[in-house]
Formats: structure tokens, C-alpha cells, sequence
């Protein structure tokens, strides 16, 4: 069946959409926020998404915004399963980011069920039909309660149906002893409990404040409610459900005169800020004792408990700050009336005008602002001065579009007023969440005389009630990481490469002279282009590194993933060419530029300040030296870059001069050293620079494009070597050649294949091509029928460096291979590390499975090749036996047919 990934940040409803999804065939996750279930996707790939709008670190609709921005997942079905928002609103979001399906909170059992099968395309009946080989299937966590083994589906219905009518009850519950007496009726029903006992504390998470039992006196556990040495009291130290039979000594731990325990299963009452109590259910002697499937239900029950008690003490916070809403609403009708009797009154009403936390707008009949009180001027940024003659739309954020103020316009004409939230924009740029009372003023002759808005700014609650300030750690414009949080994962990404003596890299972006934007097409037209920048900026980091916006036109690029200068160069050289393609603004095609300046950690400084100042150091240099272009710190670093270009230049004509050959090295048999093969490998030396390593030229070639020419000429200079020796009368073996993930992307491995095997005359069993797990990760369609064209020819495909990188068993039964080859990552340390070893006995099971031949590379002590032999691998490459061996040297080999060790 399908697997099923659950997002919210409140435990309760994570754990209802288990429960209830926990009896089908689907596989079930399950995430808090929207980063975690970002990765979550990543990993295991899931076929439906149910999640929360609202959430900590990352909200729904940002997680799924980059669910679409990621090629590779963004097919992926979601629902959205939101209490927040107005349906408009919602469904409005969900249309915005390819969310078909929209469930509100709460929603009953059948019609989430519907909405999830219809997302799968399956029919009711299927699931159900599913359900009852699921239970069997799935793991412990996952599997739904069965108490009684008859009728399993309609107790777990029941025990459905009661947790939803008690979360019903306790949502409308208002005193703490009407929400206990529901929550201990329900939680004895659903558990089976012959006794249980529930206790409440106050804020400071010591003080009782509720103690209510059934099937016991309370008044026995008053004395120990807030002991957490014994039970029940210690209860509240626990971090997982307690079960505990009758023979268990902790039990000896409960007050005198306790009824007698046949099973105990307690927990702590808590979520994931606040410890709110504790609560235990007793079952006596000779009853059934509590299974795995009642701690699930008690932790089910003690999440929705937390829930409706923090729900509860946020009420009463709103209840109070509710009354002082309507004082101050009552203060202000009344000052209404003393102005109108008298001017002693004019002046009260003036105080409570100025003193008042709303803020307060007045407009003539022509909607152009008369007045603002100080809270106005708080709110907004703006001056009572800077406003007067103005339009309130000055205050517009452009997240509602025209329709949304056409109904206001229409209310007020209509019905005199409006009410609603709303978002404005504040003097520095901020967006605010607004709640707004609008009316329309008239005199004795019904004549429109003027406009009034009264509004709460809503930034502080909401921020309280989500636990979430995301306008203080992100640039409103971009959506980026501000300067604060960036500073706050600068320092993260510094300890942890400190820990790891890794490197970072810090790149600091200035956009050239975006003030001709903003002077030529206005300031809106150059929000639009950092915004862009934003995005370009965005694509280019990797899953680890963090774009953010410093300050009006300069972005930062913290790279962590960076091994060596080149990969920051090649970050760099991407990032000044993402910012220099042409920008759609406004209906004009806009060019800018980019200077860069690079500081690394830790060469260049070990603290957040010292880096940004060395990259703004490098910045300016940039900016002195002409633009549009990127500066190292340090002139080393700058050397290194120079070294890249010259190693480029000299790599271009390295084909031509006829710098480059072919070494070859034997694979051979374990037993008794016969030549079983040999493997083609790329060797360059220049006349100014001597022997380049592969793994410098490698990567740039395959940067620059070079490996395409490269790669074929090694694929024809290969083929004619071997049919040279097999004319000489030499063993007839195969030789193997390593083929680019960009070559397989180009198309054109199929081609360059027969056009060398025609050239040679060489046999295509005599050819191997060996390509690495990247070449399946792009386009796997065409690699696949590249592939299968190659196999059709009679070549040989092997997956090399197997295991190294993002091996998928998936991937082995569609692509069409012969052969495995175990990098000698785990080889080197096959005798002295076991999960090495491990992974070498997995992989030779594993290509017997697949019927794989399999060779071991990187050979290079006797001991090696005795463990790889006792555990069946018989084909071994290495430097035990040879290495690298010019075309003449191997072909001494090849005459004497056996290498000895």
C-alpha cells in the first residue's frame, strides 16, 4: 500500500490521524513541523501528505511550497488539515500551491478516510479490505489497538468514536472540573479501567491544582500528589508510559489503603513546553493486564488531555485580555457621548484616544486621513504628520488581491461597516496582521461624512498562540533569513565544523548598483528583482546551506559542504551567472551584476564576526576592482582560483598534444592469480605542471564540459588497445572503462560504444562500461534505454564505487547490470572494522540474489584478499596485485596470464 507522512505540530492530532490510519496496510510517519517533514520526504519518499497550516520552524505552506520547488518531489499528493484560517482563505492558499484537497479541523473519521483514499485512488472497500492483513503486518508502533480478539474492527471503531466524542466535549468544556469529569469517564471507557486517577498542576508545574479519581478515594493521593519520589507523584518525571504488573515492587510505593493492582499503566500528562500532571489506571487481580496497544491509547489520551488543558489556560488568558477589550470598547462609547454634551468631555475623549493600545484612523468622506492616535503611530512607524492627507492604502501589503478589498468597499457601502482581519505593511517594510472595524460615518441627513477604523494588531497574539516570530528572523521582502538568524546558524555551522575539522565558506553577495532600478522603474520594480535574486540565490545553495538577506542589496552564502577552494570557486562562478540572466521586471528585461566577496572558516577567522567582516573586506576589493566578479580574502586563495583557470586552459589542449593515456589495471582471480580483466584508467601529465591527479582534472572536466571529448576518446582508445593485444595473440579479457554521469546525460554513451567497437574490430564481450550511482539519478528514463542499448550491443554494465553514494535497491532491478564492484572504502578497512565487513557480505548476498558477479577494488594486504575469499568473492583489483600499469608494462602481464603475490 501507500506510505503516509503526518505533519502537525500538536501531538493530539498527530496521534489521532495515527490511530485512525493505523489499522490500513499504509506505512505511517510522522513529523512536528514542516523542516523535519521536509526531510522526512526526502528519505522516504511518501505517496500522500496530510499537514497543519500553522507550525514552528516551518508552516505548512512554506513546506509545501518547497515540496513544489523540488522537481523530484513535486508530484507529491497533499492535503491540507487546518483549523486557522477562514475556508476562503484556506482553500485560496491550498490553490496557490497545488493542494486540491482541504480538510478542517475537526473532521470526522469518514471523512478523512474518504479524502485519503480518493488522494490514492483507492475505494472504500479496498482499504477496509486492507486493514485486516495490516494489523498483522505493520510494526508494534503502528498496529491499532485489538482488545478483545473478536469483533477487533468495531473495538477499535468504539474506542475511535469515544476519543473523538471526548475531544468534541473537552473543546467546549471552559472549567477545569467539567474538562476532568469528561476526560475520566472517556478514559476509563476507552482503557478498561476498574480505577484511575488524574492530576492537574498549576503554571509553575509543582502546585496541584485538580486531583480527581474513579474506583478509588482521592483523598488517599492528596498527600503524595506532588511526592515525586513514589507513586503516583513521580509519575510526572516519566517520559514514557509506565506499565506495571501485580508482583512489581514500585507498587509497594502507593499510599495506605490503595486499592489492590492486578496491572498499573501511568504517564505523565505533559506536551512538548509544559508538564501539566500525571494520571494511572489500575485494572484488578485477575483481570486482563494492559498491553503495548493501551500505552498507545494512554499516551493518545494524555496528548489530548495536555492539549485541552493548555487550551483551557489560554482561554482564560483570552477571557482576561477579552474584558479589557470590552472596558476600553465601553470607555470609548462613553467618551463618544461626553463629546457631545460638552467640552470638558471633548477632552476625555481626547485621553482615551491618545491613551488607548488600538490603533485608531479617521478619514474624511474622500477616505484621506484626518487623524491617528499615538497607538496608530506605534503600530505603523508612520507619524501623525507623514499621514495627514493620505490614503490608508499606503499601508497596503499586497497580500490581498483586488476582489478581497472590493467586498470591503461593498460592506461598507451596504451595511455602514467592516470587520475582519487584514494585512498591512508597516513604515519599515514589516507585514502585520491586523483585526479591523471599519464604519462609515453619517449626519442627521444621512450624508456621508467620514470613516473610522479601529484596529488590534494581532503580531504578539498570534506569535504567542504559534509559538512562531517568523518576521523577526526573516527578511519580509525575500523570505530569507534575516541577519539575526543567520548569525544564529553561522554559529551552529562553525561549532559543528569545529567538531568535524571541516571548512566553510562564507560568500557575501552585493547586487551591482541596484539604485538605477529602483531611480528608473520605482522601488517596486527593484523589490521584484531581489526577490528574484532571493530565488536564483535559493537554487543554487544545497540542502545545508543558508542564503540569507543582510541589508538592502546585499545577500550572504554560507556554504558547508565545501571540501576545497574549487568548490567554492565553481558556488561562486554559479552564483554571479544565476544573478547576471536577464530579469522580467515589470515588463522590462533588467541585466545586473554581482560582486562577491569569500571568507573561509577557519583560515579566514573562527567567530560569525570575524568572517563576515573578511568577506566584506574581499567585497569592497571586488567592488574597486570593476564588479560583476568574486574575491577571496586571502591572495593564496586567489592564487588557488588562478590555478583553476590555468589548469582549465592547459586541460583543453591537453587531447591535442597528446598529453593523456591510458594506464591499466588487472583484475584477477583470488585463487591463484590468473588475469581475469582489467580496468582502463585516465592519466595525465603536462610538460609545465608534471602529473596531474585524476581527482583534480576529473571534476574540472566534467565542470567545464571537457569530459565529453575526453570521455570518448578513452572509450576508443581502450577498444583499439585491446584488440591489439588480442591480434598479438594475448589473453582475451575485458576491459572495463569508467563512463560519466554527463556523458550518460548528453545521450550520446551508445553512439561513441558502436562507433569504437567498428573502428577496432573488438568483440562487444570484451567491452565494459562502468558507470557510478549518479548517472540514476537524473533523467533515469533515458539512462535506462541508454543501457539497455548498450546490453543490446553485447556490452557489459557494471556499478562502480557501489554502496559510496545513493544505492537503491529500486534502481538495481530496473537498470540491467552484470557486475558490482565494493569500494575500497570498505575494503581498506574490511578486517578491522565490522560494519565494513558487513557491508561487503551484504553486498556479495545481495548480487548472488541478483545473480551479479561482483569485484572487490582497492586490494592491497594479503589479509584482505583472504577475507574477501573466505566470504566468496572471488574477482580482486588493487595495488595487492598491481597498480596502474602503462599499455606496455600491461601487456607484459598480460603474456605472462597470472600475477603473483
Amino acid at each position: 500500500m501507500a506510505t503516509i507522512l503526518i505533519v502537525d505540530d500538536r501531538p493530539s492530532n498527530r496521534a489521532y490521524l495515527l490511530a485512525l490510519l493505523g489499522f490500513t496496510a499504509h506505512r505511517l510517519l510522522e513529523a512536528d513541523d514542516g523542516a523535519r517533514a521536509l526531510e522526512l520526504v526526502r528519505e522516504h519518499r511518501p505517496d500522500l501528505i496530510i499537514t497543519d497550516i500553522l507550525m514552528p520552524k516551518m508552516d505548512g505552506y512554506e513546506f509545501v511550497q518547497r515540496l513544489r520547488a523540488d522537481r523530484e518531489l513535486a508530484a507529491t499528493r497533499v492535503i491540507f488539515y487546518s483549523a486557522v484560517y477562514a475556508e476562503r482563505e484556506t482553500l485560496a492558499m491550498a490553490h496557490s500551491c497545488g493542494v486540491e484537497r482541504v480538510l478542517s479541523k475537526p473532521s470526522d473519521a469518514d471523512a478523512i478516510m474518504e479524502a485519503v483514499n480518493a488522494e490514492l485512488g483507492l475505494s472504500a472497500a479496498a482499504s477496509n479490505a486492507s486493514a485486516a492483513s495490516a494489523a498483522s503486518a505493520a510494526p508494534p508502533f503502528m498496529q491499532p489497538p485489538a482488545p478483545a480478539p473478536q469483533n477487533a474492527g468495531g473495538a477499535l471503531a468504539a474506542r475511535l468514536s469515544a476519543l473523538e466524542d471526548m475531544c468534541l466535549h473537552l473543546v467546549g468544556e471552559r472549567e477545569v472540573e467539567g474538562m476532568v469529569a469528561v476526560f475520566l469517564q472517556a478514559a476509563r471507557r476507552i482503557l478498561g479501567a476498574d480505577a484511575l486517577a488524574l492530576c492537574l498542576y498549576e503554571s509553575d508545574e509543582r502546585s496541584v491544582r485538580h486531583l480527581s479519581a474513579q474506583g478509588l478515594d482521592a483523598g488517599l493521593l492528596a498527600p503524595v500528589a506532588g511526592n515525586d519520589l513514589r507513586l503516583p507523584g513521580a509519575l510526572a518525571n516519566a517520559h514514557a508510559p509506565l506499565r506495571l504488573e501485580q508482583s512489581n515492587p514500585l507498587l509497594a510505593s502507593l499510599p495506605g489503603g490503595h486499592p489492590p493492582c492486578g496491572s498499573f499503566l501511568g504517564l505523565a500528562v505533559r506536551d512538548l513546553r509544559h508538564l501539566h500532571g500525571w494520571m494511572y489506571f489500575l485494572r484488578a487481580p485477575g483481570k486482563a493486564p494492559f498491553g503495548l496497544d493501551d500505552e498507545h491509547w494512554a499516551a493518545a489520551l494524555g496528548a489530548h488531555l495536555a492539549v485541552a488543558y493548555e487550551n483551557l489556560n489560554l482561554y482564560g488568558v483570552v477571557q482576561r485580555h477579552a474584558a479589557q477589550l470590552q472596558l476600553e470598547a465601553t470607555a470609548r462609547a462613553r467618551a463618544d457621548a461626553a463629546l457631545r454634551e460638552s467640552e470638558h468631555r471633548l477632552e476625555l475623549a481626547r485621553q482615551v484616544f491618545d491613551s488607548t493600545r488600538e490603533s485608531i484612523t479617521m478619514t474624511d468622506a474622500c477616505a484621506n486621513i484626518v487623524a491617528v492616535n499615538p497607538a496608530f503611530e506605534q503600530i505603523t512607524g508612520y507619524s501623525e504628520a507623514e499621514v495627514m492627507g493620505m490614503n490608508p492604502r499606503l499601508l497596503r501589503s499586497g497580500r490581498h488581491d483586488a476582489g478581497f478589498y472590493r467586498a470591503l468597499w461593498a460592506s461598507l457601502e451596504q451595511h455602514g461597516q467592516w470587520r475582519g482581519e487584514i494585512w498591512n505593511r508597516r513604515k519599515n517594510g514589516e507585514v502585520y496582521p491586523e483585526r479591523i472595524s471599519i464604519s462609515a460615518v453619517r449626519d442627521e441627513h444621512g450624508a456621508l461624512t467620514a470613516y473610522v477604523s479601529v484596529s488590534t494588531d494581532m503580531s504578539a497574539l498570534i506569535a504567542a498562540h504559534n509559538q512562531l516570530d517568523f518576521l523577526s528572523n526573516h527578511d519580509a521582502l525575500t523570505e530569507l533569513p534575516n541577519r539575526s538568524l543567520f548569525h544564529d546558524r553561522l554559529q551552529q555551522s562553525i561549532a559543528a565544523a569545529r567538531r568535524n575539522g571541516g571548512q566553510l565558506a562564507l560568500l557575501l553577495v552585493n547586487v551591482d548598483r541596484l539604485s538605477r532600478i529602483n531611480d528608473s522603474l520605482g522601488h517596486a520594480a527593484g523589490d521584484a528583482l531581489l526577490r528574484e535574486v532571493a530565488k536564483r540565490a535559493s537554487a543554487i545553495a544545497g540542502p545545508l546551506d543558508t542564503v540569507a538577506r543582510l541589508s538592502g542589496d546585499e545577500f550572504v552564502l554560507l556554504l558547508t559542504g565545501c571540501e576545497d577552494t574549487e568548490d567554492i570557486i565553481f558556488s561562486a562562478r554559479r552564483l554571479i551567472d544565476a544573478i547576471a540572466q536577464p530579469h522580467s521586471v515589470g515588463g522590462h528585461d533588467v541585466v545586473v551584476t554581482g560582486s562577491i566577496g569569500i571568507s573561509v572558516f577557519p583560515r579566514d577567522g573562527d567567530a560569525p564576526g570575524d568572517l563576515l567582516k573578511a568577506a566584506d573586506a574581499a567585497l569592497a576589493h571586488q567592488k574597486d576592482a570593476g564588479r560583476n566578479g568574486f574575491r577571496f580574502f586571502k591572495g593564496e586563495m586567489n592564487a588557488q582560483a588562478l590555478r583553476w583557470l590555468a589548469l582549465e586552459t592547459r586541460l583543453r589542449r591537453a587531447i591535442g598534444r597528446a598529453e593523456l593515456a591510458l594506464h591499466f589495471q588487472p583484475q584477477v582471480a583470488g585463487r591463484d592469480g590468473r588475469v581475469l580483466g582489467m580496468e582502463a584508467l585516465l592519466r595525465w601529465h603536462s610538460p609545465e605542471l608534471g602529473r596531474i591527479s585524476p581527482a583534480d582534472f576529473i571534476p574540472l572536466a566534467e565542470d567545464t564540459g571537457l569530459i565529453l571529448p575526453i570521455g570518448d576518446w578513452v572509450i576508443r582508445q581502450a577498444c583499439l588497445q585491446n584488440k591489439a593485444w588480442q591480434d598479438a595473440g594475448l589473453a582475451r579479457v575485458p576491459v572495463a572503462v569508467n563512463v560519466s554521469a554527463h556523458q550518460f546525460k548528453a545521450g550520446t554513451v551508445p553512439a561513441v560504444v558502436r562507433a569504437a567497437l567498428l573502428e577496432s574490430g573488438l568483440e562487444p564481450q570484451y567491452l565494459e562500461i562502468e558507470l557510478t550511482e549518479s548517472v540514476m539519478l537524473g533523467d533515469t528514463t533515458a539512462a535506462e534505454a541508454q543501457l539497455a542499448e548498450l546490453r543490446a550491443m553485447g556490452v557489459s554494465l557494471s556499478l562502480d564505487d557501489f554502496g559510496t553514494g545513493y544505492s537503491s535497491l529500486g534502481y538495481l532491478s530496473r537498470f540491467s547490470l552484470d557486475k558490482l564492484k565494493i569500494d575500497q572504502a570498505f575494503v581498506r578497512n574490511i578486517t578491522t572494522d565490522p560494519r565494513s565487513a558487513a557491508i561487503a557480505q551484504a553486498t556479495l548476498a545481495l548480487a548472488e540474489g541478483l545473480a551479479l558477479r561482483v569485484v572487490a577494488e582497492g586490494v592491497e594486504t594479503v589479509a584482505q584478499r583472504d577475507f574477501l575469499g573466505r566470504i566468496g568473492c572471488e574477482v580482486l583489483q588493487g595495488y595487492l596485485y598491481s597498480p596502474p600499469l602503462p599499455a606496455r608494462e600491461m601487456q607484459a602481464l598480460l603474456e605472462a596470464g597470472q600475477v603473483a603475490v
